[in-house]
């Protein structure tokens, strides 16, 4: 059969298009932030991550324009080799900073973030313990850790009990990562993150905390969730994006500049 044969045959996506029901791939024509225009009407976007709307405050869009005009409007190759800019590295020490880190590695996506470090992270012969709920990008990298032969286990939704349950038949000097979101994407619900830290504590695991809907939201000054819970020299790892509270990673460098 022909690759490209079930693609030919699908009509799914155009009988939904000619009932007027199709809703993706609709251009947006101005942005304000809360609200776009859409074929000529402005309506209120709650579909995005610019929940704040900060995209389209003046002083995000000044600092902006200074960065395009300072580095133009890419770094024409991978951080690994040329695309890292000195802002990158005042960014890092300042974010370290303010989250009482000791270090801080700026990842151009939440979910890049969780592709690059979970599998590199944890290798053949260690565990990944994940909560059921977890976010796409972390069920991902599990999936990709995975394939290089790492075991990976899930507990059942926030339910300390079961993880110390399913982490007490793990090997006690395997390595071993527990994998949770701070604040649930779908739910909303906050990490028993007290609890989580003493069971990994009771049977030798690091933490990562996935922040992505926590930082700006919990924590002292918006610092996420080991924050709220005081728990800040306990969690070994964590990640956030700032797509959704300031949306985009020059704006908020050159806004924290100023």
């Amino acid at each position: 059969m022909s690759l490209f044969k079930k693609c030919n045959e699908f009509t799914r996506a155009d009988d939904i298009k000619k009932l007027g029901l199709y809703p993706y791939f609709r251009p947006i024509e101005a942005n304000e932030g809360p609200v776009v225009q859409i074929e000529g009407r402005k309506v209120v976007m709650a579909g995005s991550n610019n929940y704040l709307g900060l995209t389209a405050h003046p002083k995000v869009k000044e600092a902006a324009i200074k960065a395009i005009e300072k580095y133009g409007t890419g770094c024409s190759g991978s951080r690994y080799l040329t695309g890292t800019l000195d802002m990158h590295v005042e960014l890092e020490e300042k974010m370290a900073k303010f989250f009482n880190a000791e270090a801080v590695l700026l990842y151009s996506t939440g979910f890049q973030t969780a592709l690059g470090v979970l599998p590199t992270l944890v290798q053949k012969g260690d565990y990944i313990i994940s909560d059921k709920d977890n976010h796409a990008c972390i069920v991902t990298g599990n999936l990709i850790a995975k394939g290089s032969m790492v075991e990976m286990v899930r507990y059942k939704h926030n339910d300390m009990h079961d993880l110390e349950k399913k982490i007490a038949k793990l090997p006690y000097e395997a390595g071993k990562l527990i994998v949770s979101d701070g604040v649930f994407s779908t739910g909303g619900e906050i990490v028993d993150l007290p609890h989580l830290n003493e069971v990994a504590k009771k049977y030798n695991a690091q933490i990562l905390i996935d922040d992505a809907h926590s930082v700006g939201v919990i924590g002292k000054g918006g610092r996420g969730t080991a924050s709220e819970f005081g728990l800040e020299k306990e969690i070994d790892l964590g990640m956030g994006t700032f797509p959704k509270p300031s949306h985009h990673l020059v704006d908020l460098y050159m806004v924290l500049k100023e």
